[in-house]
C-alpha cells in the first residue's frame, strides 16, 4: 500500500475532495522533486515551482513549471524539468516517502491557514450554490482525513494523466532586464 491509509479507500475516492487533494499532492511532491534536482543537484535555477490548475472542476486546463535562472541557464534548467517531470513517470516513480513528506507538508499548510479568517472565506465559498456540485460541510471537515487516505498509486496515476511528454508540452524561455549578446550576461 502507498502513503498514508486513514478511512475506507473506496469511500475516500468517491468523496469530492478526492480529486483536487491528489492534485495538491502531486503538485507538492513535483515541487520537491524540481528544487531538489533543478536548484540543489544541478544548480541551475534560483527557484522551481510546479502549479496545477484546477483540472476537477474545469474541461482541460494545464500545468505550469517556472523557474527563475540567469539567462545563460535557461535552457538546461527547462531541459531538467523536462527530464524531472519524465523521471517521475517512468523511471523515478512516486515513493512512500514523498507521498508522506507531501501529506504533512499539505497538513500542516492546511492547519497554519485554517487560523485565518481568509482561508475559511475560500473553504465556504460555493457551499450553498448548486453550481458548484459535490461542495459541502465535508470539503471542510474531512480535509485531513482525505489528504491521509491518498495512496502513492493515486498519484502516480494522476501524474501520468498529465502529457508531459517532450514536444508535447508547450514550452518557452522569458527573459526579463538587459541582456548582452548571445545568452545574455
Amino acid at each position: 500500500r502507498g502513503g498514508g491509509g486513514g478511512g475506507n479507500d473506496v469511500q475516500m475516492r468517491a468523496h469530492p475532495l478526492f480529486p483536487c487533494i491528489t492534485l495538491l499532492l502531486l503538485q507538492e511532491v513535483l515541487n520537491r522533486r524540481l528544487f531538489s534536482t533543478v536548484r540543489e543537484a544541478r544548480r541551475l535555477t534560483y527557484d522551481a515551482n510546479f502549479h496545477l490548475t484546477s483540472f476537477e472542476t474545469i474541461l482541460g486546463g494545464w500545468y505550469l513549471v517556472t523557474v527563475t535562472a540567469k539567462p545563460e541557464l535557461a535552457v538546461a534548467a527547462l531541459e531538467a524539468c523536462e527530464e524531472t517531470l519524465q523521471a517521475a513517470r517512468s523511471w523515478d516513480k512516486i515513493t512512500r516517502d514523498n507521498l508522506r513528506s507531501a501529506q504533512f507538508e499539505l497538513i500542516s499548510k492546511h492547519q497554519g491557514a485554517m487560523q485565518t479568517n481568509k482561508h475559511w472565506v475560500d473553504m465556504m465559498a460555493g457551499l450553498q450554490l448548486m453550481e458548484v456540485p459535490g461542495k459541502d460541510m465535508r470539503s471542510i471537515t474531512d480535509f485531513v482525513e482525505v489528504v491521509q487516505s491518498v495512496q502513492v498509486e493515486d498519484v502516480q496515476r494522476m501524474l501520468e494523466c498529465l502529457d508531459t511528454d517532450k514536444g508535447k508540452a508547450w514550452t518557452c524561455i522569458g527573459v526579463s532586464g538587459v541582456t548582452t549578446g548571445p545568452g545574455g550576461g
